[in-house]
């Protein structure tokens, strides 16, 4: 074979594996936003806490809502808690993470990873060499939420929610339309 033919056929390949990682990504990206982990994720991982948790005051990202919380509004369902330690301003949110995003106007229904939609953003396809394609995150806040959600356990339940990987389903999905 010549060296013209090896760079053609090297160059399809890539082409055909960077074609496939993005339909991937895709995929992948559908299936979160309709809220739908893989086998091996925590039973529930699909839904947001309603257990109770503490926080800075300041981390909450929707100003209002924090403030109203200062002005002591939602008072049977926050309470605010000076640390100890530092002095510190906390929030304890009563009703859970599920109760927070339902005040700031987000989807409380189904885990999306879309608060910001930076992290489903991030995901897209990294590398492609000749045998081979990578999907992951970019950034490194990204990759550490990603390794938290899909390894380690996210929040303080630690619940999995595995995303990055196909069935067999989606990868004949795949192959179908190739």
């Amino acid at each position: 074979m010549s060296t013209t033919e090896e760079i053609i056929k090297e160059i399809i390949g890539k082409s055909l594996l960077l074609k496939i990682g993005q339909r991937s990504v895709v995929i992948i990206k559908k299936r979160v936003a309709d809220g739908i982990f893989l086998e091996g994720s925590t039973p529930g991982a699909e839904k947001y806490s309603t257990k109770p948790f503490a926080m800075p005051i300041g981390a909450i990202k929707k100003k209002k809502l924090m403030m109203d919380i200062l002005k002591g509004k939602h008072t049977d369902d926050t309470q605010l808690i000076t640390s100890k330690k530092t002095g510190h301003l906390w929030v304890i949110i009563k009703k859970g993470y599920r109760w927070l995003r339902e005040q700031s106007g987000k989807n409380f229904n189904k885990v999306d990873f879309t608060w910001t939609r930076e992290f489903m953003r991030s995901l897209q396809v990294l590398k492609v060499n000749k045998t081979e394609v990578e999907i992951g995150h970019r950034g490194e806040r990204n990759k550490q939420l990603a390794k938290w959600h899909n390894v380690m356990g996210a929040g303080k339940s630690k619940k999995i929610r595995k995303y990055l990987a196909l069935t067999d389903k989606e990868l004949q999905q795949i192959a179908e339309k190739l």
